[in-house]
């Protein structure tokens, strides 16, 4: 059996399937790619033809175009009405803001990404340095802080030039269809007060790092940012300001999130399957090894399906109602369950 894949859709053909991330235009996601027909193709199938643009100048002032992969197929007339309706169900699923998604994405606990420094070593000079480094977010601005020991060799770039770049992913980030955003700016080393309650909120994120209490360690925050960029998935990049992301707040089941997807996933995973084949549309006729939330908010939840052999994608699943308490989780749940068994009867 052949599969193509299209973005926004899950494309079917038989029993074979691909799945793609896509650029919802949702009332709830207003930084969303906006597409006419035909529909967009996702730039992460190595497959099928694909090309898209960010045509929101402000997110994309240096006008760069899409990604384009050749090759397209044809796509018989029955795949294609099923990708035309998962595609309309995908667009209308609400989704937080790119604003909100990037601060929620900065709250995770015990956070850790990719810090890019300006080398200053003798034959180095200049070129860029990276390092996993832990990170938290200071109170109020949202601002990366970190803590930093002086023998680090980014410790002393830094000194020496404080502008660098900090690359963030999702937890469990897999690939290509999982959420990264990038802050690009100048750090700046703290002192006095600001130090100690820096340090106060980087021990509340990383718990177990009793050496953020050493002498030689000190407190550092991305402060002057200069550009703040962000991709959600295939065909969802573009960036915000500064201003748009001091404004936004962190998601409210962000504080409860990972043990809701740990329950689901370990517990309920032939539930999460059958959201996918009734909700979504995938179908019941079509092939699941795997389906796991990996993503949750207060419009609903994102789950990674894997078919056998090992392709894999993103799909989106929205609550009815907006739900931003622990306790009215299992009601919503429930409800997508008694969803799924009233299309069953249909």
């Amino acid at each position: 059996m052949r599969s193509f894949s299209v973005a926004g859709a899950l494309l079917l053909s038989g029993r074979s399937v691909t799945v793609v991330a896509f650029a919802p235009r949702g009332h709830h996601y207003h930084h969303a790619l906006r597409t006419s027909p035909p529909p967009l193709r996702s730039s992460g199938d190595t497959v099928t033809g694909t090309k898209f643009e960010e045509t929101d100048e402000k997110k994309n002032p240096e006008k760069r175009p899409g990604h384009a992969v050749k090759g397209m197929p044809e796509v018989d007339p029955e795949t294609a009405e099923k990708q035309a309706r998962i595609r309309e169900h995908q667009d209308g699923c609400a989704r937080l803001s790119w604003s909100e998604e990037i601060r929620t994405l900065m709250a995770q606990p015990n956070g850790f990404a990719t810090l890019s420094t300006v080398h200053s070593a003798k034959g180095c000079e200049g070129f860029p340095l990276g390092s996993k480094v832990g990170f938290a977010v200071e109170d109020g601005s949202g601002l990366p802080i970190f803590c930093f020991s002086a023998m680090s060799a980014h410790t002393k770039n830094l000194f020496n030039d404080p502008r660098c770049s900090l690359c963030v992913t999702e937890p469990g980030f897999v690939g290509a269809a999982d959420a990264r955003t990038t802050f690009v700016g100048n750090m700046e080393k703290m002192s006095g007060d600001a130090e100690a309650a820096a340090r106060e909120t980087y021990l509340k994120y990383h718990p177990n790092a009793y050496w953020a209490q050493f002498g030689d360690f000190t407190m550092w925050k991305l402060a002057d940012v200069k550009e703040i960029s962000f991709v959600g998935g295939f065909a969802r990049a573009g960036g915000i300001t500064a201003e748009e992301y001091a404004s936004a707040e962190v998601d409210p089941c962000a504080a409860f999130a990972a043990p809701v997807m740990a329950h689901m996933n370990d517990d309920h995973a032939s539930s999460i399957m059958d959201y996918l084949a009734y909700i979504v549309g995938v179908g019941a006729d079509t092939e699941m090894e795997k389906a796991e939330m990996k993503r949750l908010d207060r419009y609903g939840f994102d789950v990674r399906m894997t078919q056998p052999g090992g392709a894999s994608g993103v799909l989106r699943v929205p609550f009815p109602e907006p739900v931003t308490e622990r306790k009215d989780i299992k009601s919503a749940i429930i409800a997508l369950s008694k969803q799924c068994e009233e299309i069953k009867q249909s």
